[in-house]
């Protein structure tokens, strides 16, 4: 795990304590770095293996000896070059999914940042937040806490339309193109995946004594068209504003365990050393 200093103090504004996990950018942007060498590595060993073929054909053509046997050395040689041209193209291709999944969910963190600096008054806000319990490890995008509760973010950059229901394994996500073309792409149900992140926070709670109610919010930044059936006890936003009168307006539901004023500190202290195990 990464050490507590790499979660610290980001900002303060309005009296609105903002912590960022500095080791999440540096991975982040390593991930980055290496995806895009690799694209272009990948992008142009085709064409330096095309050159590569062309003069080795010229060469084995010259080669003294039965027109047959050139030939056939030839095609072998252009069956072995076409192959891995064809893993260089499949393996290019791979790279800039990964590389796009990437960047979109920067897009939609910065989305979450923006909303995070507009926050007021005497709240903990905590960005891309690792968070274990035994053999359970996930990381939430954004953790807000204050007397009026706290409430997790989980944000997902899809523009088009998402559809799915709560019980399923995955969502289908739909991309509208120019001239009528539509892809259809399966992405992880996201609200299993922030119902498991709120079950690991609430282990890490009770086991420091504390027992208080944790609030979902998936924001999808991209601002796509829902067709969900999903549990009530997990919020959405579709858009910035409405991400952000979320948060601000947020109030512990009544009959729920509410932070008290006494252990608002501990629980922002527990947060604090989380990187610690």
């Amino acid at each position: 795990m990464f050490g507590l200093t790499n979660l610290k103090i980001y900002d303060i504004i309005n009296n609105m304590k903002l912590y960022k996990n500095k080791n999440h950018d540096t991975k982040h942007f390593s991930m980055l770095s290496i995806l895009f060498a690799l694209q272009v590595l990948l992008g142009v060993v085709p064409a330096i293996l095309f050159m590569v073929y062309v003069l080795h054909v010229q060469n084995t053509l010259a080669l003294p000896g039965e027109d047959f046997e050139a030939y056939s050395l030839a095609l072998m040689h252009a069956i072995l070059f076409i192959s891995v041209i064809f893993l260089s193209f499949t393996g290019y291709t791979i790279l800039v999914r990964k590389y796009n999944i990437l960047i979109s969910g920067e897009r939609g963190e910065r989305a979450l940042l923006k909303i995070a600096k507009k926050l007021k008054g005497n709240q903990h806000v905590f960005m891309n937040l690792p968070i274990r319990y035994k053999n359970n490890r996930s990381e939430i995008d954004l953790l807000v806490v204050s007397e009026r509760g706290i409430i997790s973010v989980e944000v997902k950059n899809h523009s088009g339309a998402v559809m799915g229901s709560g019980d399923d394994d995955f969502f289908i996500h739909r991309k509208f193109y120019r001239k009528g073309k539509i892809t259809e792409t399966e992405m992880k149900n996201p609200f299993k995946q922030v119902k498991r992140q709120r079950e690991i926070l609430k282990n890490i709670l009770r086991s420091n004594g504390i027992n208080v109610w944790i609030d979902s919010v998936i924001f999808f930044s991209g601002n796509p068209t829902l067709k969900l059936d999903v549990s009530p006890n997990i919020k959405v936003a579709t858009s910035e504003n409405e991400m952000f009168t979320l948060i601000n307006e947020y109030i512990t539901p009544e009959g729920k365990e509410r932070l008290t004023t006494e252990n608002l500190g501990e629980v922002v202290k527990i947060l604090r050393g989380l990187n610690n195990n």
